[in-house]
């Protein structure tokens, strides 16, 4: 903003002449993310809807002589390579671009499915194709959210992250539904899992209009994090970080400082604000690998239908990331992710006293639907709001990396303890889980400020010396282009 010789502000770019409150951070919606949105959520539907389908795996391993801590084990087995994959993404998380790391994920996963077309026994074959199928589901769980995050702005970040997420979760339901019913209509496992490497397939085949779409975007598709296009005005080419001026590297708190980069991984996440939500996003792939995984088994334990688990938790999730997360104008702020973390507690209690009750096994899983599908995208979201700006192109990768880790290992722990102390155990367990994420979920987190660069205002305002009229206007434009270079931070 400039001060003119009366003294009153005028913010830069309303052209009314006249004082302007200060304005929130809008997003003008760039022609052409509406159609990159919708071939998002349709790869992911598709490739959710395979992963699915191949949760048949776990009453699968039943028939061929295995148990709960069978499939557990499996699962666990894909934890090392899965936090492998994860861990190069998060090192380098733009070296290959999300949206071709979603269709190579897709066809693995598709692969890993059609080996599985030719298991009947447990053997050697089973173990690689579930390793296969965790990694690669690892990093198509990442891909997806990093892409969605990208068109975002910090105040619609956790809306776009629900979208992908929610649409993931619609695969969850939508894929055992149907591979219950193949079953039913008397296909074998291995012919399910067949359809299911055909939905991954078809998933990676429409990455290709997704790619086309974003080549279309300005930017590629991949906008600057630390900036809001629809706000920030252009940096001057004297500017740090402007046109014609790379900015020096010895300046502290520069992106391109080496101890400054040194510190975007393992240790700057540890070291931000962002450290919470991480720990919530790890603790509640605990509780969703344990409902979606041992869904099918729970429910057959106690002479239930998982079909009503699998829909209702669906429909719930659906309903709240894809359309009350609209209506709620940050569906990340404090208040919401207290709701959800209450809720989410709430929901395991009532799985303990579900029983053989079909209503009540229905209402459960619309409460965890509700809570847990509003909650995911938020912590997810104020983990990349809360991070500085040279760490944020690393919060999604570093969110997927724990909470598919936690996916892969988490049901060894639970099958040991199905087996061990029944599911009335398991929930107790689930119950103190969601406890603690509840105590995470009330910390009020705030940005951690960047240091600014050493003499940084000093060469701005004497970029902006020229066009402010007085020595008064000098001042506040130095201020102004200083905020214009660092972006505004909302959370």
């Amino acid at each position: 903003m400039v001060r003119p010789e009366g003294g009153r502000v005028i913010e830069r770019g309303h052209g009314d002449g006249v004082a302007n409150p200060p304005r929130p951070p809008r997003r003008r919606f760039v022609h052409g993310e509406g159609a990159v949105l919708v071939l998002l959520v349709t790869v992911v539907l598709l490739a959710s809807s395979a992963f699915g389908v191949l949760l048949l795996l776990g009453p699968f391993v039943k028939t061929v002589g295995g148990s709960e801590a069978t499939y557990g084990a499996l699962t666990a087995a894909a934890a090392v390579p899965t936090a492998l994959a994860l861990a190069l993404l998060l090192r380098f998380p733009r070296t290959v671009p999300p949206n071709l790391l979603l269709a190579g994920s897709c066809l693995v996963y598709a692969g890993a499915a059609l080996l599985m077309t030719g298991v009947h026994a447990r053997n050697a074959v089973l173990v690689v194709a579930a390793i296969v199928l965790g990694t690669a589901w690892a990093v198509t769980y990442t891909a997806a959210p990093m892409i969605a995050s990208d068109l975002a702005t910090d105040r619609n970040r956790a809306t776009l992250i629900g979208y992908a997420t929610g649409t993931i979760q619609a695969g969850f339901g939508i894929g055992p539904v149907l591979g219950n019913a193949l079953r039913d209509a008397g296909l074998s496992y291995q012919q399910v899992f067949g359809v299911g490497a055909a939905l991954a397939a078809a998933a990676a085949v429409l990455v290709i209009p997704l790619t086309i779409e974003l080549r279309r975007l300005p930017g590629g598709g991949s906008p600057d994090p630390q900036r809001d296009p629809a706000d920030a005005e252009p940096l001057l080419a004297s500017e740090p970080g402007g046109p014609g001026n790379l900015g020096d590297p010895g300046d502290p708190g520069d992106p391109g400082d080496p101890a400054r980069a040194a510190e975007t991984g393992w240790r700057g996440a540890l070291r931000s604000p962002s450290v919470v939500p991480l720990a919530m996003v790890l603790l509640s792939a605990c509780v969703f690998t344990t409902m979606n995984s041992f869904q099918t088994t729970f429910a057959d334990s106690r002479h239930l239908d998982f079909d009503v688990f699998y829909v209702t938790y669906t429909v719930a999730v659906i309903a709240v990331r894809l359309g009350l997360a609209r209506i709620l104008p940050d569906s990340a702020s404090d208040r919401v992710v207290a709701v959800t973390t209450v809720g989410m507690t709430a929901a395991a209690v009532a799985f303990v006293f579900v029983g053989s009750n079909a209503v009540f096994y229905g209402l459960a899983s619309l409460l965890l639907g509700c809570t847990y599908g509003l909650g995911l995208p938020a912590f997810q979201a104020r983990a990349v709001n809360l991070a500085g700006p040279a760490e944020r192109v690393r919060m999604l990768p570093m969110a997927g990396l724990l909470f598919e880790v936690a996916i892969c290992v988490f049901p060894l722990v639970a099958g040991a303890v199905v087996h061990s102390s029944s599911y009335r155990g398991l929930f107790v367990l689930l119950i103190v889980i969601t406890a603690v994420v509840m105590a995470l979920g009330q910390v009020r987190g705030r940005p951690r400020p960047e240091p600014r660069p050493a003499g940084g205002g000093a060469r701005v305002a004497a970029a902006r010396e020229g066009a402010a009229p007085g020595g008064a206007a000098r001042g506040d434009a130095a201020e102004a282009a200083t905020v214009s270079a660092t972006g505004p931070s909302e959370h």
